[in-house]
């Protein structure tokens, strides 16, 4: 092995040009799109599998909105040294075909978008340890042999009867298309295998990921219980076996029903906050692009027949009014499509660095070819008039108390605009030919290529289109859009049909449900592996006298600490007890939460901004990064770089072993998680002055469970729907109260 690696290195050196021509001989099919088949092509035979995995945490790796603005901050912060180690294991398909790592979800091949899918685990033939994400899925169509543990597998036993099956081994046969053949690769069963993702060490040498070294020195370790026996077994976080059920079902025929089942919810504390429209996967959801279902408001329930009906009486009088504005360039299809060209001017260069995206954006600026038909303003305005009629009816009829203000604001704005529409309408032909031609310019350009002065180039032709389309001027569609907005019937273009609104709506149920099936495997496997005891008084309560007690929080878990070593500084689980008196207030608490909804350590904004005060009694078992100042001592920071010594950091390994002082110069890890079977002991002191009032008093006592601070969120330009969707599934572990006499 010493003698081969000697002369690989020897040829690199003397002949580079032989290594290089060897390097770019990739065959093509390695980066083909039609290589890597989606877990819906699996499903065919594998739904129980598939609807297992569609609302997993594998299955949110690629779009999660945390991990995208998580991710592009920390390129943005190190100078993009930090390279692809982010998307290696979140987006390992699309990294193997050479996507873009700033290409946004929507820009990515459909399966790139499945995170850690089927073919990531089912497609790998070599045996890999700790190398961060490095690894190759074998590409080819869906006919390409996969590996398993092959435990009882009958799966030749069925190849032999495909006729009776109606399977599809080749392109050139009919039937369910399934993979050619099975190997037989044993790493899969095994926790070794989870280590290239659950174990790893960003490039300057401190480690993200430590679970497989909690592992390793784990009791579970020692039994020789695997990552898979908790994660996947019959009960979530629990070594307990198994259930059973059939490896396929093929033309609704069940094969090998008594065999082992893996879950493949891969149980944990994760939770997604996408839009339950595009998580979890669903292959009727596909209907629509993600850009689009973005635009689908499923807070307000539209397609529900709740909404429905209360719209149904005046929405018709919209339709008609969208109808009228066709001609005038206002209409809800044009100013979808112009501001889907806006959207992407303002990315800059990248939004046209994808063939299908540049095909999308050209369809949507040749749909603006006939919006405007300057020759008949007059009558246009004459079907406009009629149609506010009807508005104005149904305006009069909601009983919405903001509705008729906002026509008359809208009525104002239709009446300045009869007065400029005609001369700006003469301008829309040469508008639109110049944004046809430098659209052109960028489209025939290769996208290495297109520079920024050619997206400024669009940017001014579309500007000036928008401004040659009269009722897509600004001052008039802000109005349109608040009227509209007051009667609760402003829809995008794509969700103006009510049919369509109805039909995603049931799809968001459905999701919705398989997202309520995730939220209980979470319980389970956080209170599985947890316990809580307690309170134990140090001395009996008494009025007047400071209150002593503690709660022993224990991680019941064998196999890794609590929490487990992910995602460095980023997951937190904390206490939170409150002392309730005999007239039912609250009047002492330690793990509350700020306005953000952050607890109240250093890292709170409220805290910094002097509207609370800090909580020096919290028990907080996250993990924390700590950097050295130049002056002073280390500070805690959100991520595992040093702004002090350097303000425009470059990741880089260090030039001292990291096994001298267990982490690189400058930055290091301090680990607050208990380890398995552990136990730690939360002491609180509850001060006199708050014990002056004789009665049953209530200890109320919860874990609390986020996957990421809210102030960190902030940092890395979380939006506000985020930190509200993070919010809104915090979990409480083992809430209890206590009742207790003091006298």
């Amino acid at each position: 092995m010493k003698l081969k690696l000697i002369s690989l290195a020897i040829v690199s050196l003397v002949l580079p040009g032989l290594v290089n021509a060897g390097v770019n001989k990739i065959p093509e099919e390695f980066y083909a799109e039609e290589s890597y088949p989606s877990a819906s092509q699996c499903a065919g035979c594998h739904q129980q599998i598939y609807n297992e995995w569609a609302s997993s945490n594998h299955a949110y790796a690629s779009i999660s909105p945390m991990f995208h603005k998580f991710e592009q901050a920390v390129t943005d912060l190190t100078q993009g040294t930090i390279g692809s180690f982010c998307v290696r294991c979140h987006q390992q398909v699309g990294t193997q075909r050479n996507e873009a790592r700033y290409l946004p979800l929507w820009d990515r091949s459909r399966v790139a978008r499945e995170g850690i899918t089927c073919i990531t685990c089912h497609r790998i033939k070599e045996e890999y340890g700790k190398v961060n994400g490095e690894r190759t899925i074998e590409p080819g169509d869906i006919h390409k042999p996969v590996g398993g543990t092959m435990r009882g597998s009958v799966f030749n036993d069925v190849l032999k009867d495909k006729k009776k099956y109606k399977l599809a081994i080749s392109s050139k046969e009919r039937g369910q298309k399934i993979h050619a053949g099975v190997y037989k690769f044993e790493q899969l069963g095994k926790s070794e295998f989870c280590v290239s993702c659950h174990q790893v060490a960003v490039n300057l040498g401190i480690k993200l990921e430590v679970v497989w070294d909690q592992y390793r020195d784990s009791p579970a370790f020692a039994n020789g219980v695997t990552c898979q026996d908790c994660h996947m077994g019959k009960v979530p976080g629990i070594a307990a076996g198994y259930e059973t059920g059939p490896s396929a079902i093929v033309n609704g025929v069940p094969i090998n029903p008594n065999r082992r089942h893996s879950n493949h919810a891969f149980y944990g504390p994760g939770y997604p906050i996408a839009h339950p429209g595009i998580f979890p996967h669903n292959p009727d959801a596909e209907r629509w692009t993600i850009q689009e279902w973005l635009k689908y408001d499923y807070k307000s329930k539209w397609g529900s027949e709740q909404f429905e009906e209360k719209i149904e009486d005046y929405a018709e009088s919209f339709d008609t009014l969208d109808t009228t504005l066709e001609g005038l360039g206002g209409n809800i299809a044009s100013l979808d499509a112009l501001e889907t060209l806006e959207a992407a001017i303002a990315r800059g260069k990248t939004a046209f660095m994808q063939k299908e995206a540049v095909g999308r954006l050209k369809d949507k600026l040749e749909t603006l070819s006939a919006s405007v038909d300057a020759e008949a303003i007059s009558e246009k305005f004459e079907e406009v008039e009629e149609a506010l009629s009807e508005v104005n009816d149904a305006v009069n009829n909601s009983g919405i108390a903001t509705a008729p203000t906002s026509f008359k604001r809208f009525q104002i704005a239709v009446n300045k605009l009869k007065l400029t529409a005609k001369n700006t309408a003469t301008k829309f032909d040469d508008a639109f030919k110049n944004a046809q031609g430098a659209f052109s310019e960028i489209s025939n350009t290769s996208p290495k290529a297109i520079t920024d002065a050619h997206v400024e180039n669009l940017g001014a032709t579309i500007a000036n289109l928008r401004t040659s389309m009269p009722a897509a001027a600004n001052e008039f569609t802000s109005e349109l859009i608040a009227l509209k907005t007051s009667m609760g019937v402003k829809f995008p273009a794509v969700w103006a049909d009510p049919g369509d609104r109805e039909e995603a709506w049931e799809i968001i149920q459905a999701n919705i449900d398989a997202l309520e099936y995730k939220k209980d495997m979470r319980v389970q496997v956080m209170e599985n592996g947890s316990k809580i005891d307690g309170p134990f008084f140090k001395s009996k309560p008494t009025l007047g006298k400071d209150l002593a007690f503690n709660y022993t929080i224990t991680n019941t878990d064998d196999g890794h600490n609590l929490p487990s070593g992910s995602l460095g500084a980023q997951p937190e689980i904390w206490f939170n007890v409150a002392l309730i008196d005999p007239d039912g207030k609250n009047i002492w608490e330690s793990g509350h939460v700020d306005s953000n909804g952050d607890f109240i350590d250093n890292h709170s904004l409220d805290l910094a901004a002097g509207k609370v005060e800090f909580d020096d009694q919290l028990f907080n078992l996250q993990t924390k990064f700590l950097t050295t100042n130049v002056k002073g001592t280390d500070r805690e920071m959100y991520l595992p770089v040093n702004f002090d010594i350097d303000q425009r950091p470059l990741l880089r390994a260090s030039n001292v072993p990291t096994t001298v002082m267990n982490h690189p110069p400058f930055v290091r890890m301090e680990g607050r998680s208990i380890p398995p079977l552990g136990k730690r002991d939360a002491n609180y002191t509850i001060p006199a002055e708050l014990l002056q009032k004789p009665g049953k008093y209530k200890l109320a006592s919860r874990m609390r469970s986020r996957a990421e601070p809210i102030y960190f969120m902030r940092f890395v330009g979380a939006t506000s729907e985020m930190e509200e969707a993070m919010n809104e599934w915090m979990l409480d572990i083992h809430p209890y109260a206590v009742e207790f006499e003091v006298k």
